[in-house]
């Protein structure tokens, strides 16, 4: 069956499967990869995200590709369409890029700074409008469902409807927008030793509040046992202030975007489908998570001031 899929896909593309294999595939997909004669590429089983929002990932990849920006490029059928259905499935195919998930240390969070900083100066066109999935509505529309859950976790619920109505006013005031990722860990991009080869799965790209990007981005690569570690804080945001330098009211919320980063992400896994199927390594996740912006919360005045040195040194540089 796979076998079959596979060729099919590969033929709306004029090429022929020689072999494949299934990689690591996450909560939204399946991926392969697949030898062809003129070398190896990426097929991705999209088994989430609907038609109207693959065309639109492609049409961002396109715009990335004016930035050089460091990705796995989608790769067009000759009558340039970049979504193929075979049977129920909606087909991608990508540049294979041969790389590793990364170590966390500071030369990486450094090259994930340059690469979102650089994401940051995308234009903003009429076309790449778009809501960020992980929304504080969609906090609110949760927590309306949690009496009604089949799983109850009621610390964690309790946790949630706290944290959501502590973070929605900050979250409300105005910042500087554009292009999100809005989903950059370690398992999301491809390294060669610490040189950042490329940022993967753009499924999630959106258009929010810039500083969203930089809170999700710092907890995939400025965490070390679930704490923020300054160190690696430091280099992430001094490479990526060279693209694009924070405002002001961008330093003072940044620990509340850290906090927001993790809640998102939790309440992500609690919506895909915590709440109605039990994971207990996805329900771990959630607990880490829980932990580390309570965490957040509680250190809220010592992050601020630690990152207000951060600023005055960008300042000066």
């Amino acid at each position: 069956m796979k076998y079959k899929l596979v060729q099919e896909a590969l033929q709306a593309y004029g090429l022929d499967a020689i072999s494949f294999t299934e990689l690591a595939s996450g909560y939204a997909n399946v991926n392969y990869k697949v030898w062809t004669a003129t070398g190896p590429v990426l097929l991705r089983l999209c088994r989430q995200q609907p038609l109207a929002l693959l065309a639109y990932e492609a049409t961002l990849m396109q715009q990335l590709r004016q930035l050089a920006f460091p990705t796995a490029y989608p790769i067009p059928r000759p009558n340039g369409a970049y979504v193929t259905q075979v049977g129920e499935e909606n087909v991608m195919l990508y540049d294979f890029v041969q790389g590793q998930e990364p170590e966390v240390n500071p030369a990486t969070s450094a090259e994930i700074g340059e690469a979102v900083g650089k994401l940051s100066t995308l234009q903003l066109g009429p076309e790449l409008q778009k809501t960020n999935a992980v929304h504080i509505r969609n906090c609110q529309q949760l927590i309306a469902e949690f009496s009604q859950a089949t799983n109850q976790y009621p610390d964690i619920f309790r946790y949630f409807e706290e944290q959501t109505a502590y973070l929605e006013p900050l979250l409300a005031r105005p910042l500087p927008r554009g292009i999100i990722h809005g989903d950059v860990f370690p398992n999301n991009t491809l390294f060669a030793g610490d040189k950042l080869l490329a940022i993967i799965d753009f499924e999630e790209a959106c258009t929010d509040h810039l500083l969203m990007d930089v809170g999700m981005s710092m907890n995939g690569f400025c965490f070390v046992d679930n704490r923020l570690d300054m160190g690696l804080a430091e280099s992430f945001l001094a490479a990526y202030t060279r693209h694009r330098p924070l405002q002001e009211e961008e330093w003072a919320l940044l620990p509340v975007y850290l906090q927001w980063g993790a809640h998102g992400m939790l309440s992500w896994h609690l919506r895909n489908n915590l709440l109605y199927h039990e994971k207990p390594h996805q329900l771990a996740r959630v607990r880490e998570l829980m932990e580390r912006t309570i965490e957040l919360r509680q250190t809220e005045d010592i992050i601020l001031n630690d990152i207000a040195t951060l600023a005055r040194q960008q300042a000066w540089n």
